[in-house]
């Protein structure tokens, strides 16, 4: 059998990135966790991940910086936004950098996986 896909979970509320995780994992995928931009940029560019699940106000580097130097590195690697930022510009602002696709929060988990799955499958 093959190794389920990774997905990193970019995400610095505890409880959020645990819930995420839980319904990544429900659904056949390892989740890898980042509590802060530092790390889930580093994880990003040096493990093999399939997708990245992130939010966009995050310690040390925030999701933006690390939108910019993950589509640097790796263009094709399908990236979702997660954000309390629900205006017209920062949807706007994360998608022309890269972005596969932007989800404000409060959100449903299972419409989270749902799009992740998508945006997976039209890479």
């Amino acid at each position: 059998m093959a190794d389920p896909q990774q997905i990193l979970v970019a995400e610095d509320d505890p409880g959020l990135n645990r819930l995420i995780s839980f319904k990544l994992e429900k659904e056949g995928f390892k989740a890898i966790s980042a509590f802060d931009g530092k790390k889930a940029l580093k994880t990003a560019l040096e493990e093999n991940i399939s997708a990245i699940v992130l939010d966009i106000m995050m310690p040390f580097l925030d999701g933006i910086q690390v939108l910019k130097k993950v589509r640097a590195a790796k263009p094709h690697l399908p990236v979702i936004i997660l954000s309390v930022k629900s205006r017209e510009a920062d949807l706007h602002q994360a998608l022309e950098l890269g972005a596969s696709d932007y989800m404000t929060k409060p959100f449903q988990p299972e419409k989270l996986v749902e799009r992740l799955k998508q945006v997976m499958e039209d890479n």
